[in-house]
């Protein structure tokens, strides 16, 4: 038998909480897995490294309150975020939190092999987002990026339909029927200029063909 006040003495009420609906959806049965909830408590601390410095002597991370244009590796964890955001809201329809999670450590994982990309406004929503799911990390973040009133009272952050899908796509090519080539090609791309991908991704298959 698991006793909750065990669980939390050892790795706290907020990573108690997180593993419960990370488990699996609330509605299905599931077995407690000690390994699991280690997890959720190494997501949390990777979580606060992210935008507070253990050795630092500053509240927040000084170069996550720097200025910098929305391009580059900070635009592509503008899309991680925004993706983040929509599963999390979807997740509220149906229950399944455990996919709000796994989307809030999948844009953990993104920040962290971006160091010096994550802009305030980014933190400050991935803050208010994960703030259902463990409260009290997030009341101190909320606290740490200046904020004066309870995160309880700030309002949700939704997703920019603009920043949901990527600026490129996988172009796949086929040569009489099967696959013979595969190429990143830009979703404004004009037809002419996907012919032309597809063509240079497939040259030695079209070698005496007439194009």
């Amino acid at each position: 038998m698991i006793n909750p006040d065990d669980v939390i003495r050892d790795h706290g009420a907020d990573a108690f909480r997180l593993y419960e609906m990370f488990m699996a959806p609330l509605a299905d049965q599931r077995a407690w897995n000690p390994n699991g909830i280690v997890g959720c408590r190494r997501f949390l601390d990777r979580a606060w490294r992210l935008l507070v410095d253990p050795d630092g002597s500053t509240p927040i991370r000084p170069e996550v309150l720097a200025d910098r244009p929305l391009a580059g590796e900070t635009l592509e964890l503008e899309r991680s975020l925004n993706r983040m955001l929509k599963r999390v809201d979807d997740s509220f329809a149906e229950l399944n939190f455990n996919t709000a999670i796994a989307a809030m450590m999948t844009f953990v994982n993104d920040a962290s092999e971006r160091p010096g990309a994550l802009t305030i406004g980014q933190a400050d929503r991935f803050v208010r987002a994960l703030s259902p799911f463990a409260p009290h990390v997030a009341e101190e973040l909320w606290r740490r990026l200046g904020r004066e009133t309870s995160i309880a009272h700030a309002p949700w952050p939704s997703a920019d339909p603009r920043y949901l899908e990527d600026e490129t796509f996988e172009l796949v090519v086929q040569v009489l029927g099967k696959v013979r080539g595969k190429v990143t090609a830009p979703r404004s791309a004009a037809e002419d200029e996907l012919r032309a991908l597809a063509k240079g991704a497939v040259l030695k298959w079209l070698e005496g063909r007439r194009s």
